[in-house]
């Protein structure tokens, strides 16, 4: 009987249940609740984790007390942020106002997500960040453009996206020694949602 299936589910949950005890001792005010309804692309081609954004529930779900260190805006490149420790993500940014679970349609795909009441987002598989999102109220600009935006503004700064799903654009950013990509999407022409992401995860 081949174990490797079993071996690889086991060390999965772990690495989940770690984030989550990491979460606990960083906000233990917080709420743990199901993110809605995820949506994933494609499984990557390693089998390690989900390509594409997940697309949870509220942006901010609960309220934990804020940090002193926690900055109100991210830099306007986000992307080096990604792949930094769950212990980097709190050094820097002070503990999260709230941490929720994000189930993936397999188990494999389940995140532990960092949420801060500025409008920023930071999801985590295994002890690594792997997405940022940007919701309202956040005021700070990724790559010259702002929430609210209209998508020919978008396109005028961006250029041509690499993909067009339905009200998104998502564009392949500039290589970081990893693949990155950023999905827009728009509710009627107004950028209302912004997802930053390593696709080899």
């Amino acid at each position: 009987m081949d174990m490797r299936p079993l071996i690889m589910y086991i060390r999965q949950r772990m690495r989940w249940m770690k984030l989550a005890a990491i979460a606990l001792l960083v906000a233990p005010g917080t709420l743990f609740a199901q993110g809605g309804s995820g949506t994933t692309a494609d499984s990557a081609a390693a089998g390690t984790a989900a390509t594409g954004p997940i697309v949870p529930g509220p942006a901010v779900q609960g309220g934990g007390a804020k940090s002193a260190v926690e900055p109100t805006i991210l830099a306007d490149d986000p992307a080096p942020l990604l792949g930094c420790t769950v212990a980097d993500a709190i050094t820097r940014f002070g503990a999260p106002d709230s941490v929720y679970a994000v189930r993936g349609p397999e188990s494999w795909q389940d995140d532990v997500a960092f949420a801060y009441a500025s409008g920023f987002t930071f999801f985590l598989y295994g002890d690594r960040l792997w997405q940022v999102r940007l919701t309202p109220p956040y005021g700070g600009s990724i790559y010259g453009i702002f929430l609210g935006d209209a998508s020919g503004k978008v396109l005028s700064s961006l250029g041509q996206p690499y993909e067009r799903q339905g009200d998104a654009l998502v564009y392949r950013m500039p290589y970081k020694g990893y693949p990155v990509e950023l999905k827009l999407v728009f509710d009627k022409d107004s950028l209302v949602d912004v997802y930053l992401y390593r696709a080899d995860f």
